[in-house]
């Protein structure tokens, strides 16, 4: 299993997104598994409409990496420590099972939920956050293909459309990220994860 990553940002936040790889890399993420910056190239349209038209173009940059699954991530972020020995182990993904997950959980809806396997289905409807965003080559491609059916930033379509093709979404429990911000890039409200846990690890 192959995971590429991928960091949106947009000019003027230079120093947030180089400390988001820079925290990334200080964790055990496999040296082998891809990070790619995704930067808003200021075309005309609001921060808004920029910002997720820049979301697209990372999710298509990332499909045609040579990657199983897709880490979407925002550029204000600090994570757990042990975020690669956890993912790897993770049921959902580690089962195949998994269309769209979150690792980031700023108090969204449970529909289900496993503390055994560190799970829980999220209602897609109350789903938002993009700050860390896992999902197969599968539905990544599918997000983007159907990309201007859902009206909305990155957080709305990506959710609504994953519903939409089928796919549940699982959310990582506790958090394996967490927003450190304390501003959105295009004027949204903050949020932040309150079960994160930054040396939390999952047994074998």
């Amino acid at each position: 299993m192959k995971i590429a990553a991928v960091v949106i940002t947009c000019p003027g936040r230079e120093a947030q997104c180089r400390a988001t790889i820079d925290a990334l890399h200080r964790t055990d993420w496999p040296e082998t598994f891809p990070v790619i910056v995704s930067t808003d190239p200021l075309l005309d349209g609001s921060r808004q409409h920029r910002q997720q038209l820049n979301a697209l173009q990372a999710l298509r940059a990332c499909v045609e990496l040579a990657a199983d699954f897709i880490l979407f991530l925002e550029d204000d972020l600090e994570f757990n420590a042990h975020i690669g020995h956890n993912l790897a182990r993770w049921p959902p993904l580690r089962k195949g099972a998994l269309g769209m997950g979150s690792l980031y959980n700023p108090t969204i809806r449970e529909i289900e939920r496993s503390e055994r396997e560190h799970w829980f289905r999220a209602d897609p409807g109350a789903v938002y956050g993009s700050q860390a965003y896992l999902f197969s080559v599968e539905t990544a491609r599918y997000i983007a293909g159907h990309w201007h059916e859902v009206e909305g930033m990155q957080d709305i379509k990506m959710s609504r459309l994953a519903a939409k093709g089928g796919w549940a979404i699982y959310y990582y429990a506790p958090s394996l990220v967490q927003h450190v911000g304390r501003e959105s890039t295009w004027g949204g409200g903050y949020h932040y994860a309150p079960d994160f846990d930054p040396r939390f690890k999952i047994f074998e």
